[in-house]
Formats: C-alpha cells, sequence, structure tokens
C-alpha cells in the first residue's frame, strides 16, 4: 500500500544516520559545550538543489533518546531550511545546575529533517521519509581540570579475576574506536567508558597482554593512544 506523508507526526520511516546525507548535512559529529560559554553552536546546510526541509533539532539525554532534556534548549527548534542555504543551531543550557561540576555530562543532539512536498507530488500518492541524526554533546563544566588525553594516558587497564578491567577515574568521557588486545578487536566494552566508573569486559586477559585504545577526540578523529601492557 502506497501511503502519503505530509507531516513529522504521520512519518512512515525513520533512519539513524551520523550525518543526514540526502540534502541536510551537519557540521560536526560532536558538540563540546563548555560550561563557562552561554550557548554552544551547530550548523547546518542543506545541499539539495532545489529542495527545501523542515528541520526539528531536540537534545535528549544519554540514556534515553526518546525524551527531550530539560537541561538544554534548542533555537531555532523547528524551522524551514531552503535549497543550498545554510543556518544555526543555538543550543543553550537552561538547567545544569544540577549536572556534577567534576565530570562531564552526556547529552545527545537530536536533527530530524523531512523534504518538503513538491507542487506535482500533492496530487500524487508518495513516501516521505524523515532523515535523523544524533551526535554526542558533552557538557563540560567550567572547572573541570585536566584534558581529554590526559584522562585516556590516565586509564588503568588490569586484570579482573581474569577478565579484561578498565579503570577511568577523571571527568572526562572517553568514546572508543577500537580496543585491541595482543592485536585482537575487542568487541565487548561500551562505546564510552565514563567518568568515574569501572567497566569490566568478558575477554580472557592475563599479566603481559598488550592493550591498544583508539579513541575519539573532541574534533572527531581517531587518535591512537600509546600501547599498555597489563601487569
Amino acid at each position: 500500500m502506497r501511503l502519503k506523508v505530509a507531516a513529522f507526526t504521520a512519518l512512515a520511516a525513520c533512519f539513524w544516520l551520523p550525518q543526514l546525507q540526502a540534502g541536510v548535512n551537519v557540521g560536526t559529529t560532536r558538540v563540546v559545550y563548555q560550561g563557562k560559554d552561554k550557548e554552544a553552536n551547530l550548523s547546518l546546510a542543506n545541499t539539495d538543489d532545489d529542495s527545501p526541509y523542515l528541520v526539528q533539532s531536540w537534545v535528549s539525554p544519554y540514556d534515553n533518546r526518546d525524551i527531550s532534556a530539560d537541561e538544554f534548549i534548542i533555537t531555532p527548534p523547528l524551522f524551514r531550511l531552503d535549497a543550498k542555504s545554510q543556518n544555526i543551531l543555538r543550543i543553550i543550557a537552561t538547567n545544569v545546575q544540577h549536572l556534577p561540576g567534576d565530570r562531564e555530562s552526556l547529552f545527545f543532539v537530536n536533527v530530524k529533517a523531512i523534504p518538503a512536498v513538491s507542487a506535482e507530488q500533492h496530487s500524487q500518492n508518495v513516501l516521505q521519509i524523515a532523515l535523523k541524526t544524533t551526535i554526542k554533546l558533552f557538557y563540560r563544566p567550567e572547572h573541570l581540570k585536566g584534558s581529554l588525553k590526559e584522562a585516556v594516558d590516565q586509564l588503568q587497564w588490569s586484570v579482573d579475576d581474569g577478565k579484561l578491567s578498565v579503570r577511568n577515574r577523571s571527568g572526562f568521557n572517553v568514546v572508543v574506536s577500537e580496543v585491541l588486545v595482543n592485536n585482537t578487536l575487542n568487541k565487548d566494552l561500551p562505546e564510552v567508558i565514563r567518568p568515574v566508573s569501572t567497566l569490566q569486559s568478558s575477554q580472557a586477559l592475563k599479566a603481559g597482554d598488550k592493550i591498544v585504545l583508539s579513541y575519539i577526540n573532541e574534533y572527531g578523529s581517531t587518535v591512537k593512544a600509546d600501547p599498555v601492557t597489563v601487569h
């Protein structure tokens, strides 16, 4: 059965993408909101030659993408982005007083776009597909000490009951690209090693094994850390 969809509330399909490729492009893969700043910005561009898009944006908690976070607002929350044009989303912290001051807090920025219905399509049965992207939003408190690189260098890799364990004593989120144990890819650790936390993998580990972590820095680049030998 063919469907005609003309609004966000009646979407028949929605894709999760690292970047909106079909017309609307997000200018970065992550946003670091510095606590001392009044806002953080995110650029959007419609590279389509003739189709405008309706764009809706909001912030959600990292652990629950289905709800809107109370800590931030995005302006404009809903707008039309014409073909071959750009716009800036302003992410504004409105209720961050309760967030920890000694570590980063992690959220998602969600951007949903749907192409406009042309005059010809008004008389046809067509399927309008909304494209949705999510990128990480790191809220970094003003007085947080250290750096992400220092946090990675200070990760404590160890053997815990014969299994791989890693402890992050810093206030920074470490986003994992890959972990190699003796040149074998570990597929068990979560994507993010959260601040002041310890994670354990099911992968067997013994003293003398070598670990190489590749992580994603603030600019979205993959960085390979120095190898670590477990003692």
